[in-house]
């Protein structure tokens, strides 16, 4: 699995198997996309260390944050066809 993060128009971190498989969880969870190509030049694929803290470090609904324990957890129970494991807040 690997772990892209994407940061235009919005925020998204995702586990996927390919970066084709991360455009479509994308499109289906957080927005439409204009231009493929400007999204696959601009997602970054990150490592699982970097997806762990940015997992760790993110907001939860009760205003903390979710923690490394937590975060570890949803790594290691990834779904086989990828997850959005953090989108943007504004989309809440």
């Amino acid at each position: 699995m690997n772990f892209y993060e994407i940061k235009d128009p919005y925020l998204a971190l995702i586990a996927a198997e390919d970066e084709k498989q991360c455009l479509k969880i994308y499109t289906e969870n957080v927005s439409d996309v204009e231009e493929e190509e400007i999204f696959y030049t601009e997602m970054r694929t990150i490592d699982k260390y970097e997806a762990l803290k940015m997992v760790a470090e993110s907001n939860i609904e009760d205003g903390g944050k979710l923690g490394v324990e937590e975060a570890f957890k949803q790594l290691e129970n990834l779904k086989e066809d990828g997850e959005l494991l953090i989108i943007d807040g504004g989309l809440l």
